[in-house]
């Protein structure tokens, strides 16, 4: 054998040898527990879907998957730790729409939604539910419409915070139908909502689970979805494409995503135990019973979709005062 085919064999031997174990590691996951990380608090609307899809996930695969809440400006701690960990396959996050909207917000972060992480699955969306106060003459969204501009600048936009999503989905539609409504920022969704049951504030655009037992009830009237489907929870309420304007879609969702640069074995495993377990009778069910839809992706469905939810609520927040 010549120096030259010495120097390739040898290369091709240092080759395998560094990917072996690489091979070998995706093979054998999960060996140990993995830990997922939920950067909300215990006990909240953003907790309590996680935890059921990661129960479902730890019985799929076989192994321990142990959650733990890692609270800090506003979700953006505990998504730096995943973005900073290790790529093998045992810290993942379930990161919720805020996850995309921070860079709308936040010039500073350290970390980017669509470069610093590993789309792995969407798991739930939650539509959200347009509703307006029983007070007007309203039972759907043409006329909504047609009320809002035969009385330009008299109602009133309900909002539980001036950069949350349901106030950025209301605020993109009043652009598009060209509607003059005044928007009223309130320091959460308790006294909005108390106000929209008052009829004090006329519209709200709001996460179904919220306003869910108030239309059930009759005190709020929903006449729209701002999802491209309805939802499995309001089956009988139209999306706004259904209603006049379509390409309109603005929800909120979950997704489990990971550090950047997984082996694309583990992610593509991970996506196959998620999308048999959200196809489950049981899981469907579940998730109604959440106010969510389970929903599924792949990998390369979610990059393409935060990619697109980022730019989306960046353009919306630049349109309007986020500042109070």
């Amino acid at each position: 054998m010549n120096q030259f085919s010495r120097s390739v064999a040898a290369l091709v031997v240092g080759i395998a040898s560094f990917a072996g174990p690489t091979s070998v590691s995706a093979q054998n996951w999960p060996s140990h527990i993995v830990k997922a990380v939920i950067p909300f608090g215990a006990g909240s609307a953003t907790d309590v879907v996680p935890r059921a899809v990661f129960d479902k996930m730890s019985t799929e695969l076989g192994q321990t998957i142990v959650v733990e809440n890692r609270v800090g400006a506003g979700g953006t701690l505990g998504t730096g730790v995943v973005a900073h960990a290790a790529p093998d396959g045992y810290t993942l996050m379930m990161a919720a729409t805020s996850f995309a909207a921070v860079p709308a917000f936040f010039d500073k972060l350290g970390w980017d939604p669509v470069k610093d992480f590993t789309p792995i699955a969407l798991v739930a969306t939650v539509p959200i539910l347009v509703v307006t106060s029983p007070s007007l003459p309203i039972k759907s969204l043409p006329d909504l419409v047609a009320y809002s501009k035969a009385n330009p600048g008299k109602l009133n936009l309900a909002s539980p915070g001036a950069t949350t999503l349901t106030r950025l989905s209301g605020e993109m539609f009043k652009q598009v139908a060209g509607l003059d409504w005044v928007t009223v920022n309130y320091k959460g969704g308790a006294p909005a909502m108390q106000d929209m049951l008052a009829g004090l504030s006329h519209v709200m655009f709001a996460n179904i689970s919220d306003v869910l037992p108030q239309v059930k009830a009759g005190k709020l009237t929903p006449i729209a979805v701002t999802t491209p489907k309805r939802s499995a929870v309001v089956p009988d309420v139209p999306t706004l494409a259904e209603s006049g304007y379509p390409g309109f879609s603005f929800a909120t969702w979950q997704a489990v995503v990971g550090p950047p640069g997984m082996p694309r074995e583990i992610v593509e495993r991970l996506n196959a135990e998620i999308r048999n377990a959200m196809a489950t009778a049981d899981s469907q069910a579940q998730f109604l019973s959440f106010g969510t839809d389970a929903a599924t992706s792949s990998p390369d469905e979610l990059s393409r979709l935060l990619a697109s939810e980022v730019a989306k609520i960046k353009k919306i927040a630049q349109s309007v005062d986020t500042t109070r």
